[in-house]
Order: structure tokens, then C-alpha cells, then sequence
């Protein structure tokens, strides 16, 4: 065909155009679509560095640090059962993987859409050049001619070198074209362009055949064996078991991949289990410990934990990353538990003198608490109940004003005496409003009995809290 080409093309040096757009034309009705029907994906391969390899259903993806891809395991070509999987990148021979996947892509190309995508070239660069065969300017024929040029030149890189050979023999041809047009258009300067066509060259790569199931479960299991998440090596044993007959005859290669998945899938079920026992029995130990403040136990239980790891060679970093991430929130938690008690402790003997100080007063405030309530709701007391309330929570206030208390108890206290000074107002209050009949006047002292009250309740529970020995979770303060 090209041989035919070849006489069109050296006319159009002549005829400026018209000639080589028949040629092209003519190409491009030898160029038609393949009769072959279209394979599903492409079968692709990656080579590992240990000298083993994998099958990939289609384009694999990196993410981050891992290679992620779907396995064929059982099923048929047609309609294949996928397993998704991930690698290790550091695993993969990337020089390899590479080189076939360049090689398989060429191959998926050329069975496919590279006839069609070839005849469209072949059409477009017609068109191109009828176009500068119907030109009079020179300078617009000679930049046609050139775009032409450079299609042919840069469609192989684009399309795994598909008919490279052809392609390099037309632009051959086409570079007599551009050089008469250049003549024509008056310039003489010598074009490098004209000369140098970038080769394609595609990685050297032998495409192996479509896996039968029996590679389909040898793959499985190897790829079981390279992948680091436990929970996809237990998925895809199981995916293997599924795929192959369990009735398989003694001594057959099925029966003996079932063998190596199911002792393989035991191994995994019980390697999940004595971690998972690890963490339990762990855990049950740490928390007793965090709550005692024992921070040498849990710091031993660590070690202990890692042993174990040890021994069971480190078949779960995962779990492992969570069980000591645990441990060390229960060894923060002891550990600020302890400091805590630390502090109380050095400070337990100024905050038992300062409840010796205030136990009168507090005492003499609780008394009164009846009253008080009694006033909030306006319900009583009687008139002598009342001087009553006024007399003990003025000598109470007296009392706390003569204390200097620790700074950790300040607010507490200041509190304690707001509490003793709102509890005389509110019964002062309350005569007067007996005095004048003013329910207004009662209403007073109701809210300056419901705030004394209210401050009451506050001031003990803060104080509470301070003066006991921090419970699990405290804080130091």
C-alpha cells in the first residue's frame, strides 16, 4: 500500500498538494477498525522484588505508600471474581511493572483503537493538506504542510509507536513537500526540524497468557503472603478456599492449595485471636493499675506487652500500635494522678488546720440552713428564729474574716463568707418587712436568702473537692 503511496507523494512536489491527499485518503481506507472484539480490562503484572509476581485486573493505583489493585481469584475470563488488594511499594520491581504495563497498554492499543485511531490521523492530515493544496499564499501553505508534519511526527509518541515505520516513511515524503514550499514561500534557512524525528521505542517485555485458575490460586496465595494487612490476608484466603472445590480429589493440585490456604488461614485466625487476648487481658490489668496511680506496673506491663509482641513475631503492628497507644493514655492518666496526690499530700496538713479554723463556722451556717429556706419561701420564721439567724451567721462571718486561708481553698472561702453576709441581710430583711407588712420588703429577703443558700451549697462542694484526696482522673491543680 505504501508502495503505491509513494508516486502521489513525489507528484505532489510537483503539483503542490493534491496528489498526496489521495494518497492519504487512500491509506486511510486500508487503516479500518479491528474485526477482533474488544478484551474486558487489561491484565497487568507486577513483578516484586523477591522475584514473585501478581496479577492486576485492569490499572492498579499508589496511594501514598501502597500499590492498590484488584486480584483475579476464581470465576472466568469473561467474568472474573476480583479481590482488592494492597502492597507495599518498596516491594513492587518498579523497572519491571513498568516496562509491561508499557508494553501491555501498546498491545491493549493496537488490538483495539489503533486502527481507527490511525485512520483519523490519516483523514486529518488529508484534510490538512487539501487545504494547503487549495491555498494560493505560500507562507499559509508552507505552515499546513508543516502542521501536517508534525502530526505524523507526534502521534506514534502518543500511541505506543503504532505503525511508527509507516508514519517515518510519510513524513519522509512530506519533508520534500516542506521543502518546496519553504522554496516557495523565499526562505532558504536549513530547518533541523525537517531532519530529526524523535524514534519510539517501547520497554522490552514478553506479555504472559491470561492466568488459568490453577496460577489464579498460586498467585492468590502469594500475594496473601506479600500483602501487610492481616484483614485482607484473611479475606483473600477465604476468597481462595471459595474459589477451589472442597471435595478436590487426594493428591491433586486443588487439594493441595486448599490444604496451604486453609493451614494459612488458621495460622491467621489464631494470630487474631492471641492478640486479641493480648489486648483484653492488658487492658483488664492497666486499668486497676491507672487507677492506683501505679505508674512502675504499667510502665512494666509495657515491656511485658512487647515481649509478647515478640514472641509472637510482631504479626499485628497494628493492634500493637493501638494496644500501646492505650497504655500509654493510662500511664499519662496515672502518672497526673499521681502528681496530684503528691501535691495534696504536701499540702494535707495546711488544709486540715484550715478546716479546724472554719469547723465552728460552718457549722454555726448549716444550723441555720432551715430558716433560711424558710425565708426564701416565705414561709417563716418566727421573729425570734429569725434574730437567731442574724446572730449566727454574723458571728460565722466574723469567724471566716479572722481566717487566713491556703490559696487553695481562697475562692472557696471568699465564697463561704458572701454566703454568711447574705444570710444576715436576708434575715434582717424579713423583720423588717414583719415590721411594715411590706410584701415587697419580703420579697427581699427572699432572694437574699435563696443567694446565701445557693453560695452555701457552692462553698461546700468546692471545698469538698479540694480537701479530699484526688480521685482517678484528677488533675493536678
Amino acid at each position: 500500500m505504501l508502495q503505491r503511496c509513494c508516486a502521489p507523494f513525489r507528484r505532489l512536489i510537483r503539483t503542490a498538494g493534491r496528489s498526496i491527499v489521495l494518497a492519504l485518503i487512500a491509506l486511510s481506507a486500508v487503516a479500518s477498525p479491528c474485526d477482533a472484539a474488544e478484551a474486558d480490562a487489561v491484565l497487568y503484572r507486577i513483578f516484586l522484588r523477591d522475584g514473585s509476581t501478581l496479577v492486576s485486573f485492569g490499572e492498579f493505583a499508589q496511594v501514598a505508600d501502597r500499590v492498590v489493585f484488584s486480584m483475579p481469584i476464581g470465576g472466568t475470563d469473561a467474568n472474573p471474581v476480583l479481590h482488592l488488594l494492597t502492597l507495599a511499594e518498596k516491594d513492587v520491581d518498579w523497572e519491571r511493572t513498568n516496562a509491561y504495563v508499557e508494553v501491555a497498554r501498546a498491545r491493549r492499543f493496537a488490538a483495539t483503537r489503533g486502527e481507527e485511531e490511525f485512520a483519523k490521523l490519516t483523514r486529518d492530515v488529508a484534510d490538512t493538506l487539501y487545504q494547503a493544496g487549495q491555498v494560493n499564499d505560500p507562507a499559509k501553505r508552507l505552515e499546513l504542510a508543516e502542521a501536517a508534519r508534525r502530526q505524523l511526527i507526534e502521534w506514534p509518541q502518543q500511541h505506543y509507536g503504532y505503525r511508527a515505520d509507516e508514519l517515518a516513511q510519510m513524513t519522509t515524503w512530506l519533508d520534500q513537500v516542506v521543502s518546496e514550499f519553504r522554496v516557495a514561500a523565499g526562505k532558504s534557512t536549513f530547518e533541523l526540524a525537517l531532519v530529526a524525528r524523535p524514534s519510539v521505542v517501547l520497554p522490552k517485555a514478553q506479555l504472559l497468557p491470561s492466568p488459568d485458575l490453577r496460577e489464579r490460586a498460586e498467585l492468590a496465595l502469594t500475594a496473601a503472603s506479600r500483602t501487610p494487612d492481616p484483614a485482607e490476608r484473611v479475606s483473600l484466603l477465604r476468597a481462595v478456599l471459595d474459589s477451589l472445590q472442597p471435595d478436590a480429589p487426594e493428591g491433586s493440585w486443588m487439594a493441595s492449595a486448599r490444604g496451604r490456604a486453609s493451614a494459612d488461614l488458621a495460622r491467621e485466625l489464631q494470630m487474631d485471636q492471641a492478640y486479641a487476648d493480648l489486648t483484653r487481658q492488658t487492658m483488664a490489668r492497666a486499668t486497676p493499675l491507672s487507677r492506683r496511680a501505679d505508674v512502675r506496673s504499667l510502665e512494666s506491663l509495657v515491656q511485658s506487652v512487647l515481649e509478647r509482641d515478640k514472641k509472637l513475631q510482631h504479626a499485628r503492628p497494628a493492634e500493637m500500635a493501638g494496644l500501646l497507644a492505650a497504655l500509654d493514655a493510662q500511664i499519662d492518666s496515672a502518672r497526673r494522678l499521681r502528681l496530684a496526690r503528691d501535691a495534696w499530700l504536701l499540702r494535707a496538713g495546711l488544709i486540715r488546720a484550715y478546716w479546724g479554723n472554719i469547723r465552728e463556722a460552718m457549722d454555726r451556717l448549716l444550723s441555720v440552713r432551715l430558716w433560711l429556706t424558710d425565708v426564701r419561701q416565705l414561709a417563716g420564721p418566727s421573729p425570734g428564729a429569725l434574730r437567731k439567724l442574724a446572730y449566727e451567721a454574723e458571728w460565722a462571718g466574723n469567724q471566716l474574716a479572722r481566717v487566713q486561708p491556703p490559696a487553695e481553698v481562697a475562692s472557696a472561702h471568699s465564697i463561704l463568707g458572701t454566703a454568711s453576709s447574705m444570710a444576715v441581710r436576708a434575715a434582717k430583711t424579713r423583720l423588717d418587712a414583719l415590721r411594715s407588712g411590706s410584701m415587697e420588703t419580703a420579697w427581699e429577703a427572699s432572694s437574699a436568702a435563696a443567694g446565701s443558700l445557693m453560695l452555701l451549697d457552692q462553698a461546700i462542694q468546692e471545698l469538698r473537692r479540694i480537701t479530699r484526696e484526688p480521685a482517678p482522673g484528677a488533675a493536678p491543680r
